[in-house]
């Protein structure tokens, strides 16, 4: 039976703690573009660009939250991640117009690369189970979050801007009462101690940082082709006859995927920790395999099988990065590195739609979606080698 004292947190109060505060961010960046287009009188290029500096912000965060977690106190530092998401969105209550809303927006993307950082790294501390575990459900608990924060939207849009911002500050106030309550041993635990996730010899913390960065390059590129699905392969589905009700089912069978397989995944997680490149690597090419067939895509059924090939692959991959990062950083650094992780992430978000529309001013979308997938591969064919240059030295 698993012994919860040894954890700094316990699983329970961490998972609910991520739920929560995902359901609360449901409310504030997916619906940037329609606040500030319908709203806010601004044009699409400018919500473009104001999404840009928020995903920038929210990559300084996790640079920050990585850096003061490890140098500073675990619970200080996701309490001031909490304190900055609260109270930007209170703003946003109490404010709701241009041209406060983006340096809200900008601010607030700070404490949200906090948070998601600080809870990433509180995952390496638990000492019950390898990191993997705790990652495995903290990806479910993330896509539950928003999914469960997309239909509450969905109930209450009606009531306008004030109520999505004012349900985003009671949810972040809620995560907030939470960490007061359930989180302050963070600051007393050993944090240093955690399990790591089952790995090989230890090589050079240099060695070890280049196979690092070549597996969030692996991530930037993912996240880069990923967006597309909510930019610019958005409106081609659309200019192709698919439905917008059809379009969001696509997105359903995405979160239904992922809810259902991270339980399963990490039933196995014991046989999946030892088999982690494996996982890696069949995870990242089902998910390039996801843009090639996008490219022959000529009716709805191709977008559904795209989309759940996708799926497979991100459930697999996405989850075992942070393990494989855990495993491979130097125990007094985690939190510097689980925030190079959503770094990437980050920075793969940020550019992706700017990105997509810059090619497609040159090449038509079937080359774009080759490209993304040549991308990722390259990084994947990267990553592999610098890993089994690590297996030979070790």
């Amino acid at each position: 039976m698993e012994k919860t004292n040894q954890d700094p947190v316990k699983i329970k109060f961490l998972l609910l703690g991520s739920l929560i505060y995902n359901i609360g961010i449901s409310f504030i960046w997916p619906l940037t573009t329609i606040y500030m287009h319908q709203y806010l009188h601004q044009t699409l290029t400018v919500a473009a660009i104001v999404l840009l500096l928020y995903y920038g912000t929210t990559l300084l965060g996790n640079a920050i939250g990585g850096a003061i977690f490890d140098k500073i106190t675990p619970f200080k530092t996701i309490l001031l991640g909490a304190i900055i998401t609260s109270l930007c969105a209170l703003a946003m209550v109490l404010i709701p117009a241009w041209p406060f809303y983006p340096i809200f927006l900008v601010i607030y993307g700070i404490g949200d690369g906090i948070v998601t950082t600080a809870i990433n790294s509180i995952a390496t501390t638990m000492k019950t189970h390898a990191s993997s575990f705790f990652f495995n459900l903290l990806y479910m608990t993330r896509n539950l979050g928003l999914v469960i924060g997309s239909l509450l939207v969905g109930i209450i849009t009606f009531l306008g801007p004030k109520a999505w911002f004012a349900s985003a500050f009671t949810f972040f106030v809620v995560f907030a009462i939470l960490l007061l309550i359930f989180f302050r041993k963070l600051d007393h635990a050993n944090l240093v101690q955690a399990a790591p996730t089952p790995t090989h010899q230890n090589i050079s913390t240099k060695k070890n940082f280049w196979i690092i960065i070549s597996l969030v390059a692996c991530m930037f590129f993912c996240w880069l082709a990923y967006e597309q699905w909510d930019s610019n392969l958005s409106v081609h589905m659309l200019n192709h006859g698919i439905s917008t009700a059809e379009y969001s089912f696509c997105w359903t069978l995405n979160s239904a995927l992922i809810t259902i397989s991270q339980p399963i995944l990490t039933y196995f997680d014991g046989y999946l920790s030892k088999k982690i490149n494996a996982r890696l690597y069949i995870g990242f090419v089902l998910f390039a395999s996801s843009f090639l067939i996008l490219i022959g895509a000529n009716n709805y059924w191709n977008y559904l099988l795209a989309m759940f090939i996708l799926t497979c692959g991100e459930a697999l991959a996405f989850p075992a990065v942070s393990a494989y990062v855990h495993a491979h950083a130097p125990k007094s650094q985690a939190g510097r590195y689980q925030g190079l992780v959503l770094a990437g992430t980050s920075a793969g978000r940020a550019l992706a739609a700017l990105f997509g529309a810059i090619l497609l001013n040159y090449v038509t979308m079937p080359i774009l979606l080759l490209i993304l997938a040549s991308l990722i591969i390259i990084a994947l064919i990267n990553f592999i080698l610098f890993n089994s240059l690590r297996k030979k030295d070790a």
